[in-house]
């Protein structure tokens, strides 16, 4: 197939990035000719281009015609559309349509119905505009703190929202959860074809190496990620006070701005390693009885703990978004109130009388999560079967 990719990257790097490079790899591996439009919203930081961004993000005359000449001079089968904010806008999308050819587009967020895209507001969940107008976004300043640039997003995605540029595209979310609350919120503000809302989970990859089983593992406990407020770092601190010395060893892997308070409370079976490649995060995790997962927001993705899985180890999860639903009690894991440090001190305890099946973990999620399920996913979206290649 020869497959049109379109992407605007973000000033700095992100997961949509990662997503957007390895499944560009990933057919490019199988032999698809990958042509690709892509930006990057770092050209629109000085002089003219800054002061035509507002205009631009609502529709991008220039990307629409760009994107609409490429498919017919090229002769596309099929585009798949990861992020257009900024500097593309969704007017791409309607010029992909416009072409008679199959439309993709990843949802890497619940940007259409939220202008920060995380439904989030003062560190906590928020879902305000999805219920009651974007316009609630933009009394809050939702987007970089800037009501401006709130209220540009606000328009661009109010205005596609209104026009149908959703409707008659096939969209992608990475789990279950996202795609229950999207058409959730569907139901309040029409926006896309909700038969064409389907889930298709990010690729994992970790060492396929053998999975060490549960009676083999250290008796250490993990958490891995930014240590700030929304992680839930101070939840996972605490909790390990409350264990006192009954507490297993909590290794923490990552840096942020709650670090220096975290290591300040001098627990005695808490130990910081800082920042760790992703090779030496995965041997530890892999050795570990659990990670610990403690989010306080819904999350886009449930990086972590997908890769703690694909390694057979369970996760103790805060039950809330994708987080908690990334986890099946008694068999990967088990969940606790999120933000309760009692609750995950309980937890701990309880995993004392557990057994789990480390390389049944393993097995269920590496099938789920591997680039070949994905390939095949990724064909039945743009028209194809894998027998057909």
């Amino acid at each position: 197939m020869k497959i049109l990719l379109i992407h605007c990257h973000y000033r700095l790097p992100g997961g949509e990035d990662a997503v957007f490079a390895a499944e560009r790899a990933l057919l490019e591996s199988h032999g698809h000719t990958v042509l690709v439009y892509e930006h990057s919203n770092e050209e629109a930081a000085h002089g003219l281009a800054k002061a035509l961004l507002p205009l631009h993000a609502v529709w991008n005359r220039r990307a629409a015609r760009e994107v609409r000449d490429l498919i017919r001079r090229e002769g596309v089968d099929a585009v798949h559309i990861h992020n257009t904010l900024l500097l593309l806008s969704p007017a791409v999308v309607r010029a992909a349509k416009s072409c008679g050819v199959p439309v993709v587009q990843t949802l890497h967020n619940f940007r259409l119905f939220c202008p920060n895209g995380i439904l989030l507001r003062g560190g906590e969940v928020c879902e305000d505009c999805p219920h009651h107008g974007l316009h609630c976004a933009v009394k809050h300043s939702c987007y970089r703190g800037s009501k401006a640039q709130t209220l540009v997003v606000a328009a661009a995605y109010g205005l596609h929202r209104a026009l149908g540029t959703y409707r008659g595209i096939t969209l992608t979310v990475p789990t279950e959860f996202d795609r229950e609350k999207l058409l959730e919120f569907n139901k309040i503000h029409p926006t896309f074809d909700e038969n064409r809302l389907v889930v298709k989970p990010n690729p994992v990859s970790v060492p396929d190496s053998p999975v060490t089983p549960w009676e083999d593992r250290t008796r250490q406990f993990v958490f891995a990620g930014r240590l700030e407020e929304l992680k839930g770092i101070r939840t996972v601190i605490e909790a390990w006070r409350l264990l006192g010395k009954d507490a297993p060893e909590l290794l923490v892997a990552g840096d942020g701005p709650l670090a220096d308070w975290a290591k300040a409370q001098a627990l005695p079976k808490v130990r910081f390693l800082g920042q760790l490649s992703r090779d030496e995060l995965h041997r530890i995790i892999g050795q570990s009885r659990a990670v610990v997962a403690a989010s306080l927001c819904y999350e886009s993705f449930a990086l972590v703990p997908a890769e703690a899985h694909a390694l057979g180890t369970p996760v103790l999860a805060g039950n809330i978004g994708n987080v908690g639903a990334s986890v099946r009690p008694g068999f990967d894991g088990l969940r606790f109130a999120a933000g309760d440090a009692a609750a995950l001190a309980g937890a701990v305890r309880a995993m004392r009388a557990m057994q789990f099946d480390c390389t049944a973990i393993a097995a269920a999620t590496r099938r789920r999560y591997s680039a070949e399920e994905n390939y095949k996913t990724l064909l039945k979206l743009y028209g194809r079967r894998a027998d057909e290649e």
